[in-house]
C-alpha cells in the first residue's frame, strides 16, 4: 500500500485530523521530515487537512546546520508555505542544565515547536521519524512511566509499519 494511503487510513482510524485541522510540519531537512512535508502538502491539496506552515529549529550542533536551515527555507518556499525558524545554543543549554545534548536538543526543539504552533495558529504539529527514532521515543516514554495514552501516541505514530 502506498505511503499516502497508509497515512490516510491512520489519520481516519485515530481521528488525528479533519479537513479543518490546521497542521504545522516540523522540518529538519532530513529525509524523514522532507518526506512528511511532501506528504502533508499532498493531503492539503486533496482537502484532507490544512497545511499552514513549516517549522525549523537550528540546534547549532552540526557543521551542516546552516545548510539544513537553507534547505528548509527553500523547501517551504517551493511548497508555498511560510517557514518559522529559530536557533538555540543547545550545547550551552545541556551544560547549564546538566543534561545530555540529546535531551537538551529535544527539550529546546519541543518548546520551539509549541511556540511556532501558537504563532501560526496550528492545531497540531506533525513530526517525521524513522523507525529508530520511534523506538527511542517509545523507550523514553516507557522509562518515564507514560500511561496508556502516552504509549498510544507512539503506537499511532508507527501504525502500518
Amino acid at each position: 500500500m502506498h505511503l499516502k494511503e497508509r497515512t490516510r487510513r491512520t489519520i481516519r482510524r485515530y481521528e488525528l485530523a479533519s479537513p479543518a485541522t490546521r497542521v504545522l510540519v516540523a522540518l529538519s531537512g532530513g529525509s524523514d521530515s522532507v518526506a512528511l512535508a511532501h506528504l502533508i502538502a499532498e493531503l492539503d491539496a486533496a482537502g484532507e487537512l490544512q497545511l499552514v506552515a513549516f517549522a525549523h529549529f537550528n540546534h547549532q550542533l552540526r557543521s551542516s546546520a546552516n545548510a539544513d536551515e537553507r534547505l528548509c527555507r527553500e523547501m517551504a518556499a517551493t511548497l508555498g508555505r511560510p517557514l518559522i525558524a529559530d536557533l538555540g545554543d543547545v550545547r550551552a543549554l545541556a551544560v547549564r542544565e546538566h543534561r545530555s545534548i540529546e535531551d537538551a536538543a529535544r527539550t529546546a526543539r519541543h518548546a520551539f515547536l509549541e511556540r511556532a504552533r501558537v504563532e501560526c495558529g496550528a492545531d497540531v504539529v506533525a513530526l517525521g521519524h524513522t523507525k529508530d527514532d520511534q523506538a527511542e521515543t517509545f523507550l523514553l516514554r516507557l522509562i518515564r512511566g507514560a500511561g496508556a495514552r502516552g504509549l498510544l501516541q507512539q503506537v499511532v505514530a508507527v501504525d502500518g509499519d
